[in-house]
């Protein structure tokens, strides 16, 4: 049976690019394969060699991660390691910007939600796979009565967004998503489809599909300075393009403490930026290496270390390519797991806006922690280690199987389930 597969996601590459491995392996089995997404994404998706559908998606996703209930989403003080597992730890500012991040996400999915249902409705694809925050996906499988797989991108804990962190209720907007288009809610998906190593997830009773990760970081080949073993130990910087987008003027950013902290090290030093952040570097750029949409699988195995801020692409990275990390996070997300990769001996945490608090002690402290993890010969141990954890488990060709049992669950009369 060939199946027609559905996959969706919101504005941001780092959303899109976890699920691209998959979207390979289905069409490599024999499937067809769809990416719904907004305008901004389009490109993106033909680059990674998908065929992209455009729909509608007006969110002004910068605006709403800048407003006043999100403004401080991306530079909190340190939240409870724990607060995942027990919610009540959380003050009642804590719980509201949780909610927050819950609106921001229905109001995204309710952009593109009309779209994406336009082209399914023609399309009827047999299983929706979306982002574990694109709810459109949800909507979707919800209204045609077909199977739901979610995509994690690498955050060890499952988001519940959509619900109170304490009483579990669902978020009326999120209700009344579903109700515009005649649907009964769908909360979760079907299955969740993680490609963690069992140590580095929170476990949960969620539905779990586990995958390998394959890393793909957008599109890019292999400069001559990188088929050679570097002559002294390499050392990774690498900044999150989502930070870039949100960075509001006049704040404070660890960033230029980082560009400090590595100066002078008895290494080298590449700094993998966007456009935007080169320029930040200026025009003297000593002894380091600058380069630009170098995909991060090409140069971490040769890195003796990475710093960055903990999002899902460069963590899972770093984690298959066995480089010990320095995370230095800017919300609860990248905080449980920098504290979780602590935890297993493969990484150094801090909190941005503890080393933003005084930047002179800031930039001490990320150059000792940096020195920690090129100097102790137990961090390349255990990161190899879990290397070899995450390589071990199933990859994505292995879970297309699985997935095409979830699709034919549906069972016989379910819009788009005949055989082509």
């Amino acid at each position: 049976m060939i199946l027609r597969v559905l996959l969706t996601t919101w504005a941001w590459p780092s959303h899109l690019f976890p699920m691209v491995p998959l979207g390979w392996a289905l069409q490599a089995a024999g499937h067809e394969v769809r990416v719904a997404v907004g305008p901004g994404l389009t490109d993106a998706v033909s680059r990674a060699g998908l065929c992209p559908v455009t729909v509608r998606d007006d969110a002004d996703l910068v605006g709403m991660s800048t407003a006043p209930a999100l403004n401080s989403w991306h530079k909190q003080q340190r939240w409870t390691s724990d607060w995942y597992d027990r919610p009540e730890l959380l003050s009642p500012a804590q719980r509201e910007m949780y909610a927050a991040l819950g609106h921001k996400q229905t109001a995204m999915a309710a952009a593109m939600a009309e779209g994406v249902l336009d082209f399914a409705r023609d399309w009827r694809p047999h299983l929706v796979v979306h982002d574990a925050v694109t709810f459109a996906g949800l909507v979707a499988g919800a209204v045609l009565g077909v199977p739901t797989a979610a995509t994690l991108w690498g955050n060890i804990a499952i988001p519940r967004h959509q619900r109170d962190p304490l009483t579990g209720e669902l978020a009326e907007d999120f209700t009344a998503l579903f109700e515009r288009f005649g649907a009964a809610p769908k909360p979760e998906p079907d299955v969740w489809i993680d490609p963690c190593p069992p140590r580095m997830g929170l476990p949960s009773p969620e539905p779990r599909l586990t995958t390998g990760f394959v890393p793909y970081n957008g599109p890019g080949g292999c400069p001559d300075w990188l088929r050679v073993p570097p002559g002294r130990r390499r050392v990774c910087v690498t900044w999150g393009i989502t930070t870039g987008r949100i960075q509001t003027d006049g704040d404070p950013d660890v960033f230029d403490q980082v560009v400090e902290a590595v100066s002078g090290l008895d290494a080298e030093v590449v700094f993998a930026l966007s456009a935007a952040q080169r320029e930040r570097l200026g025009a003297d750029t000593g002894d380091v290496r600058v380069v630009e949409a170098l995909p991060l699988h090409l140069l971490l195995p040769s890195c003796a270390a990475v710093v960055h801020q903990g999002g899902g692409g460069t963590t899972m990275t770093s984690v298959w390519s066995g480089t010990p990390q320095l995370i230095v996070s800017p919300r609860p997300e990248q905080m449980m797991t920098g504290d979780r990769l602590q935890q297993l001996g493969v990484a150094r945490h801090l909190v941005r806006t503890e080393l933003t608090a005084d930047p002179a002690a800031g930039t001490k402290a990320l150059r000792e922690a940096l020195l920690d993890l090129l100097d102790d010969t137990a961090y390349a141990r255990r990161a190899a280690e879990l290397r070899g954890e995450q390589r071990a488990q199933p990859t994505p060709a292995d879970l297309v199987p699985r997935l095409e049992e979830l699709a034919a669950s549906a069972g016989p009369g379910v819009p788009g389930s005949e055989v082509r």
